[in-house]
């Protein structure tokens, strides 16, 4: 059984790059604080059978400043304000915790990087992410709040995104007939 706790609820919409600037002074304007801005990787896995691949979840190790956390996600709607299962655990070795889950047969599937900005107010997080192929924010909390703060913000609920960050940067490549890199890393992967 699934607690509500344990569901993170989000929205997502893109922002051109050159208005972050912008938005880090609207939501500061809205009371919200900035908390800090960190470097992050992020690698999923998969075990031979597929497991993840199968049941639509994913198992994450994420290097986020300097926390290691990891992650299991199982999306439960795809359509409109994103729910997913989410159950973390911050560890102590991002190598220690890669060899842990190579002795389980679990290996690295996709991987991306990213700078993430963190706001936060009341129960409300807001972050901003920078990736190689474009920029977005996501906005968690309860339904109503989030709903409040992306009308506060100008967001239109019509161009919210359910898809995750990967999914969206290989469907711009298939779309523009570019092979999509299976880790989207700023130094090294093909830009749609």
């Amino acid at each position: 059984m699934v607690n509500s706790e344990d569901i993170e609820i989000e929205l997502k919409f893109e922002i051109n790059k050159s208005n972050i600037d912008s938005f880090n002074k609207k939501l500061q304007n809205l009371g919200f604080t900035l908390e800090k801005r960190v470097h992050e990787i992020s690698v999923m896995y998969d075990n031979p059978s597929k497991i993840m691949q199968i049941t639509d979840g994913r198992i994450r190790l994420r290097k986020s400043g300097e926390k290691t956390i990891l992650t299991y996600k199982k999306p439960l709607s795809r359509k409109g304000i994103k729910r997913e299962i989410e159950y973390e655990v911050e560890v102590s070795d991002f190598n220690i915790m890669e060899k842990i889950l190579k002795m389980m047969e679990f290996t690295k599937t996709t991987s991306y990087e990213r700078y993430r900005t963190y706001f936060h107010k009341n129960n409300v997080e807001v972050m901003i992410d920078e990736f190689p192929y474009g920029v977005f924010i996501e906005i968690e909390g309860n339904e109503n709040n989030i709903i409040k703060i992306s009308n506060d913000l100008g967001f239109n609920m019509k161009n919210n995104l359910t898809d995750s960050c990967d999914t969206i940067y290989t469907k711009r490549c298939i779309e523009k007939g570019i092979e999509p890199s299976k880790h989207i890393l700023f130094n090294k992967c093909n830009l749609p």
